[in-house]
């Protein structure tokens, strides 16, 4: 099979995976109660998860990954707006990506 049809093939197959968890967590969640412990669970899981990302590409040790989170973290500080921030770490690392 031809590699380019090969990824093809795997990207609709991604796509439908995320289309079948997001329907399927949305008919599983409409059979329970949303209580505010669940809510702020739920609230919390999305920040848990891109903060275990973070710190593990953090922990390889590569310079341009610390330059990039340090920024971020110092503009989010500053400017108390995540899409900011993201932004701002993504220019360092786009940044150092090309001085190297």
């Amino acid at each position: 099979m031809d590699a380019s049809l090969y990824g093809f093939f795997i990207i609709i197959l991604m796509g439908l995976i995320v289309y079948a968890t997001r329907v399927a967590g949305s008919e599983l969640m409409s059979l329970f109660d949303l209580t505010p412990r669940l809510e702020a669970i739920l609230k919390a899981m999305a920040s848990s998860v891109l903060v275990a990302i973070v710190v593990s590409e953090c922990a390889s040790g590569d310079l341009r990954v610390a330059a990039a989170v340090t920024v971020a973290s110092i503009t989010m500080l500053a400017f108390k707006n995540p899409l900011i921030a993201m932004s701002g770490g993504i220019v360092t690392a786009a940044a150092f990506s090309f001085m190297s």
